[in-house]
């Protein structure tokens, strides 16, 4: 049974009629919030990007079958590297579940780069881990916290309000809101495998005004 996802329910309800160009990072649902987020405005064009080769073929497949290909860009990019958009582009940038992913240098290029391509009045929703989920410490320097989970090895960057909040503001951004709230998540891309616990997570509305 598919669970509905708290925050990609309210990530998808922060979108404006006239947010029709955007930009999704990290597909972390098999491309579901993409496709709802096309279904809802036929002008709207979204971009989704992964650096999972094989779950953007699913993706592309996925689109092709609901007929969204001409609304759906799927490309492999890493949001941690330089992105071919010119400034201004994307009046809406969807970041759910991937920001904590990496290291902090690499974290503040990437919210640079993004606040880069989001247009000046452009909104930006993030949804990251919060350290509620760990008790290990995690690295000084990276701010990553290495931990397993059934014999498999994870790295993840987990924030808190504070944080997260920090790093946006350092880069521009101006918040709106940032809160936290626990959610069931999915183990994996294809959103068939729920985690064996609940999580807590937070998420953050900001926005781009100068």
């Amino acid at each position: 049974m598919i669970l509905t996802s708290i925050s990609e329910e309210r990530g998808i309800e922060a979108l404006e009629e006239d947010d029709l160009t955007v930009y999704s990072i990290g597909i972390s649902t098999a491309g579901a919030a993409e496709m709802r987020m096309a279904e809802l405005h036929p002008k709207r064009y979204v971009t989704a990007t992964t650096i999972d080769v094989e779950g953007a073929k699913f993706v592309r497949e996925q689109v092709d079958a609901k007929g969204l290909s001409k609304q759906i860009a799927v490309k492999i990019e890493d949001v941690s590297e330089p992105l071919p958009y010119e400034d201004n582009h994307f009046d809406f940038i969807y970041a759910r579940l991937v920001l904590h992913y990496l290291p902090r240098t690499e974290l503040t290029n990437a919210l640079g780069e993004l606040y880069r391509v989001l247009k000046c009045g452009g909104r930006f929703y993030v949804v990251v881990r919060s350290t509620a989920c760990r008790k290990e410490q995690p690295d000084p320097t990276s701010g990553l916290t290495s931990y397993s989970v059934s014999g498999e090895s994870y790295r993840r960057h987990f924030h808190t309000e504070a944080s997260i909040q920090k790093h946006l503001l350092a880069t521009g951004f101006e918040v709106a809101y940032v809160k936290s709230y626990e959610e069931h998540l999915y183990e994996d891309f294809y959103r068939s495998e729920l985690s064996p616990s609940v999580d807590t997570i937070i998420e953050t509305l900001c926005s781009k005004n100068h």
